[in-house]
């Protein structure tokens, strides 16, 4: 019973971690893509 327990906290406490960092994978990706952007326009 304890284990399945555990499984279930660690579960819960995993679920946001991994939203969190889909999140900011996502939104470093965008900001690096503004930048490559950015600059590819300045150079023309």
């Amino acid at each position: 019973m304890f284990e399945l327990i555990k499984s279930m906290a660690f579960a819960l406490v995993m679920v946001p971690v991994v939203m969190v960092g889909i999140l900011g994978l996502i939104y470093g990706l965008g900001e690096l893509f503004n930048i490559v952007s950015r600059i590819g326009r300045s150079e023309k």
